[in-house]
């Protein structure tokens, strides 16, 4: 009569480290990000060979960071959306979608997943 009670307790908290590992990631990109952005480098393009512009360069390093995750990113934004120039504010926010992985956790929540939001603002170096 325990086990069911037993295996939904363990299946939480599985679904709980899991949740908090993810998170703890996606925190890590975007202050990675965040450590790119300050110092004005932009990265080449892989398939052209092209310097990309500072934005896409900043939005990248957060998905190679979240790369081996499995979350859907819904939304990345700048502020100011092209990465701020010298001695500027720059504030990164990602939102991302969390999709449980068991079905008796996810029933708990409507639509079987969850979406948050990670932030960060940083000062630019005051010289590129």
């Amino acid at each position: 009569m325990a086990l069911p009670l037993v295996l939904l307790l363990l299946a939480g908290i599985f679904e709980f480290g899991k949740h908090f590992y993810t998170r703890l990631t996606l925190r890590h990109a975007v202050a990675e990000a965040a450590r790119f952005a300050v110092t004005g480098q932009s990265l080449i393009d892989q398939s052209t060979g092209q310097p990309m512009s500072r934005s896409t360069s900043i939005v990248q390093v957060i998905v190679d960071r979240a790369a081996d995750l499995d979350v859907d990113v819904t939304g990345i934004s700048l502020n100011p959306p092209d990465g701020g120039g010298p001695g500027q504010i720059v504030q990164i926010d990602a939102t991302y979608r969390y999709r449980f992985v068991l079905t008796p956790i996810a029933k708990f929540f409507g639509n079987g997943f969850v979406d948050f939001t990670v932030s960060t603002a940083v000062i630019n170096e005051p010289a590129f």
